[in-house]
């Protein structure tokens, strides 16, 4: 039994995430009752959304609005002894299979959009970024001896790339039984090599986005602007370290980690230094980015002649034509 009376509840599948009180989505996780093993209540708790939302009612909030009582914090535990469990891992086989099928995956479909198909699959591939059903996407999370410790499986529109509300695990999908979930960042597998820069983003999206568009850095994620802390970062200290985090309150917060390690640090600023809004990220700063070179180029001109006259397509596949820069088009 903790000696903590009142914990986050950990998470075991999708059924131990709750609609939050206040944006309504599938990504809050209630206080437990490490006692009774129940829920504090149906309100108190933390919204994972922690820039978009930033809902959390704590158990103290919890009981100054409803009373005390005389054991409702600490109560003494007796000492048990502690029996350390390697951490689990997963057949490799699983993770190589599920490393192709792009043309299915809804994350390979959007990136494509936005850079050559040959490019997005060698950068998924380099980065064990997999397929599964339904056009679903795993970030698989490999550690540098090349062990499988798990794979986050998620749901992305293909159209604009945002996360679709789903969200899991390969080793609580495939059942795997008394497994212990030690995590590692995702890309980890590429830090084997110590004389490349390394670039933190939050999330696995904005690694990938990262690799394709600034690839002299190897690109890892550690899932969210909370799951990032001194400790993890100087566990990088024989690296050259670049944080990229989200607009606004994850810069602040991490750039206050960077200052607490025991290395040089570098936190990068351009995000900070656009007009984009609070919370938005590499991803968002790479599509702005490309739909602008698109509008100011040749091809967004050629499209909208195509949606006027519907045989130009037609025209243009009949004698093979490309399109180039045309001074004419420049200067009107």
């Amino acid at each position: 039994m903790s000696d903590i009376r009142y914990s986050l509840e950990k998470y075991k599948g999708r059924s131990t995430r709750y609609h939050c009180p206040q944006c309504h989505q599938r990504t809050f996780t209630r206080y437990l009752d490490n006692h009774s093993k129940k829920h504090l209540s149906d309100y108190a708790g933390r919204c994972n959304r922690v820039e978009k939302c930033g809902y959390h009612f704590t158990p103290k909030l919890y009981f100054e609005k409803n009373g005390y009582e005389s054991d409702d914090f600490h109560k003494p535990a007796p000492k048990t002894k502690i029996i350390i469990k390697p951490p689990s891992c997963i057949d490799k086989k699983l993770m190589q299979a599920s490393l192709t099928s792009y043309h299915q995956n809804n994350f390979a479909i959007g990136l494509s959009k936005y850079f050559p198909e040959r490019m997005v699959v060698e950068v998924l591939r380099k980065y064990y970024v997999g397929t599964a059903k339904g056009n679903k996407t795993i970030f698989w999370q490999v550690n540098r001896s090349g062990q499988v410790r798990t794979g986050k499986v998620m749901q992305y529109n293909s159209a604009t790339l945002k996360r679709v509300g789903y969200i899991n695990w390969v080793h609580y999908i495939t059942k795997q039984k008394d497994f212990n979930l030690k995590q590692v960042f995702f890309g980890a597998h590429l830090l084997i090599d110590k004389t490349r820069p390394v670039a933190v983003a939050e999330g696995e999206k904005n690694a990938i986005f990262g690799a394709l568009y600034y690839p002299q850095y190897n690109w890892i994620a550690v899932g969210s602007i909370e799951m990032l802390n001194v400790k993890k970062l100087n566990a990088l200290r024989d690296y050259q370290v670049t944080l990229f985090p989200d607009k606004g309150k994850a810069f602040d917060k991490w750039r206050k980690i960077a200052e607490n390690t025991c290395f040089n640090v570098h936190v990068n600023t351009v995000l900070e230094n656009t007009n984009l809004n609070e919370g938005d990220d590499i991803a968002d700063l790479v599509i702005s980015i490309k739909k602008e070179q698109y509008l100011a180029g040749p091809e967004a001109i050629i499209d909208k002649l195509k949606r006027k006259n519907k045989h130009l397509n037609l025209l243009i596949e009949k004698f093979d034509l490309c399109v180039t820069q045309c001074p004419e088009l420049d200067s009107s």
